[in-house]
Protein backbone atom coordinates (compact mmCIF):
# COMPACT_ATOMS: atom_id res chain seq x y z
CA UNK A 1 0.00 0.00 0.00
CA UNK A 2 1.12 3.25 -0.90
CA UNK A 3 1.73 6.29 1.35
CA UNK A 4 -1.14 7.71 -1.07
CA UNK A 5 -3.88 5.23 -0.35
CA UNK A 6 -2.99 5.18 3.58
CA UNK A 7 -3.78 8.45 3.62
CA UNK A 8 -6.84 8.54 1.44
CA UNK A 9 -8.15 5.82 3.81
CA UNK A 10 -7.12 7.04 7.13
CA UNK A 11 -9.07 10.24 5.88
CA UNK A 12 -11.91 8.42 4.95
CA UNK A 13 -11.86 6.48 8.46
CA UNK A 14 -11.41 9.59 10.20
CA UNK A 15 -14.74 11.12 8.60
CA UNK A 16 -16.29 8.27 9.37
CA UNK A 17 -15.52 7.92 13.03
CA UNK A 18 -16.16 12.08 13.33
CA UNK A 19 -19.63 11.40 11.75
CA UNK A 20 -20.70 8.43 14.44
CA UNK A 21 -18.81 10.38 17.16
CA UNK A 22 -21.29 13.59 16.51
CA UNK A 23 -24.43 11.28 16.31
CA UNK A 24 -23.73 9.75 19.23
CA UNK A 25 -23.04 13.43 21.04
CA UNK A 26 -26.47 13.94 19.95
CA UNK A 27 -28.88 11.27 20.23
CA UNK A 28 -26.19 8.70 22.11
CA UNK A 29 -26.88 6.08 19.19
CA UNK A 30 -26.50 6.09 15.45
CA UNK A 31 -27.51 4.09 12.47
CA UNK A 32 -25.60 2.30 10.35
CA UNK A 33 -24.13 3.97 7.68
CA UNK A 34 -21.65 3.51 4.56
CA UNK A 35 -19.38 5.80 3.41
CA UNK A 36 -17.54 5.22 -0.36
CA UNK A 37 -14.30 7.20 -1.78
CA UNK A 38 -14.43 6.72 -5.42
CA UNK A 39 -11.92 7.03 -7.99
CA UNK A 40 -12.38 10.43 -8.76
CA UNK A 41 -12.00 11.15 -4.86
CA UNK A 42 -15.92 11.45 -4.69
CA UNK A 43 -17.29 10.96 -0.96
CA UNK A 44 -20.49 8.80 -1.25
CA UNK A 45 -22.57 8.96 2.04
CA UNK A 46 -25.50 6.27 2.48
CA UNK A 47 -28.22 6.29 5.53
CA UNK A 48 -31.96 5.31 5.81
CA UNK A 49 -34.53 5.11 8.21
CA UNK A 50 -34.83 1.90 9.46
CA UNK A 51 -34.97 1.84 12.99
CA UNK A 52 -33.30 -1.94 13.25
CA UNK A 53 -29.98 -1.84 13.05
CA UNK A 54 -29.52 -5.40 11.46
CA UNK A 55 -32.07 -4.53 8.87
CA UNK A 56 -30.14 -1.09 7.91
CA UNK A 57 -27.10 -2.77 8.18
CA UNK A 58 -28.29 -5.63 5.20
CA UNK A 59 -29.46 -2.82 2.89
CA UNK A 60 -26.51 -0.73 3.37
CA UNK A 61 -24.23 -4.25 2.11
CA UNK A 62 -27.12 -4.57 -0.58
CA UNK A 63 -26.46 -1.25 -1.52
CA UNK A 64 -22.56 -1.66 -1.05
CA UNK A 65 -22.30 -4.81 -3.78
CA UNK A 66 -24.49 -3.01 -6.04
CA UNK A 67 -22.56 0.36 -5.96
CA UNK A 68 -19.09 -1.82 -6.36
CA UNK A 69 -20.22 -3.70 -9.08
CA UNK A 70 -19.83 -0.56 -10.89
CA UNK A 71 -16.03 -0.78 -10.47
CA UNK A 72 -15.35 3.22 -9.11
CA UNK A 73 -14.69 2.37 -5.57
CA UNK A 74 -11.85 3.22 -4.34
CA UNK A 75 -12.83 2.77 -0.41
CA UNK A 76 -15.56 1.52 1.01
CA UNK A 77 -16.62 1.77 5.41
CA UNK A 78 -19.78 0.48 6.50
CA UNK A 79 -20.46 1.82 10.33
CA UNK A 80 -22.47 0.28 13.28
CA UNK A 81 -22.56 0.97 16.60
CA UNK A 82 -21.79 -2.33 18.42
CA UNK A 83 -21.03 -3.93 21.39
CA UNK A 84 -17.40 -4.69 21.15
CA UNK A 85 -16.47 -8.70 21.71
CA UNK A 86 -15.41 -9.51 24.96
CA UNK A 87 -11.95 -10.97 23.57
CA UNK A 88 -11.48 -7.88 21.93
CA UNK A 89 -11.73 -5.35 24.92
CA UNK A 90 -12.67 -5.57 29.39
CA UNK A 91 -13.52 -2.66 30.14
CA UNK A 92 -15.80 -0.64 27.49
CA UNK A 93 -17.97 -2.69 25.86
CA UNK A 94 -19.27 -0.06 23.58
CA UNK A 95 -17.76 0.74 20.31
CA UNK A 96 -18.08 2.24 16.56
CA UNK A 97 -16.93 -0.97 14.12
CA UNK A 98 -16.29 -0.11 10.96
CA UNK A 99 -15.73 -2.03 8.21
CA UNK A 100 -12.57 -0.90 5.58
CA UNK A 101 -12.12 -2.35 2.78
CA UNK A 102 -9.81 -0.48 -0.45
CA UNK A 103 -9.54 -1.57 -3.97
CA UNK A 104 -5.68 -1.55 -3.22
CA UNK A 105 -5.85 -4.60 -1.34
CA UNK A 106 -8.47 -6.57 -2.84
CA UNK A 107 -5.75 -9.19 -4.10
CA UNK A 108 -4.36 -9.76 -0.45
CA UNK A 109 -5.42 -12.66 1.78
CA UNK A 110 -6.32 -10.13 4.63
CA UNK A 111 -7.88 -7.12 2.30
CA UNK A 112 -9.99 -6.26 5.10
CA UNK A 113 -10.44 -4.53 8.17
CA UNK A 114 -13.09 -4.20 11.06
CA UNK A 115 -11.78 -1.18 13.24
CA UNK A 116 -13.60 -1.24 16.70
CA UNK A 117 -13.36 1.88 18.24
CA UNK A 118 -14.35 1.84 22.05
CA UNK A 119 -16.21 4.64 23.02
CA UNK A 120 -17.91 6.52 26.31
CA UNK A 121 -20.65 8.26 26.54
CA UNK A 122 -20.02 11.26 29.04
CA UNK A 123 -21.75 13.86 30.67
CA UNK A 124 -20.20 17.50 31.55
CA UNK A 125 -21.50 19.39 34.89
CA UNK A 126 -23.59 21.26 32.46
CA UNK A 127 -25.03 18.53 31.14
CA UNK A 128 -23.29 18.78 27.52
CA UNK A 129 -22.76 15.25 26.55
CA UNK A 130 -20.08 14.57 24.68
CA UNK A 131 -18.13 11.07 23.50
CA UNK A 132 -14.58 9.96 24.90
CA UNK A 133 -13.35 7.74 22.16
CA UNK A 134 -10.45 5.16 22.74
CA UNK A 135 -7.63 3.57 20.98
CA UNK A 136 -9.06 1.84 18.30
CA UNK A 137 -8.54 -2.31 17.84
CA UNK A 138 -7.89 -3.52 14.32
CA UNK A 139 -9.06 -7.00 13.18
CA UNK A 140 -7.97 -8.38 9.76
CA UNK A 141 -10.22 -10.59 7.77
CA UNK A 142 -10.92 -11.49 4.08
CA UNK A 143 -12.64 -9.09 1.89
CA UNK A 144 -16.08 -9.38 1.15
CA UNK A 145 -17.22 -6.97 -1.20
CA UNK A 146 -14.07 -5.15 -2.88
CA UNK A 147 -12.33 -8.53 -4.09
CA UNK A 148 -10.48 -9.53 -7.15
CA UNK A 149 -12.51 -11.36 -9.78
CA UNK A 150 -10.12 -14.73 -8.96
Amino acid sequence: MSNEEDKKALELLEKAVYKAQDTLEKNTTFSPFLMLLTDTGKVEVYENELENSSESYALLEEKAVERIKKNDIDIMILAVDTEIPENFVKDISLGIRIHLEEKSQKDKPIGARFLYVPYELCQTIENERFVKLHMPIPVGLPAEYIKSSK
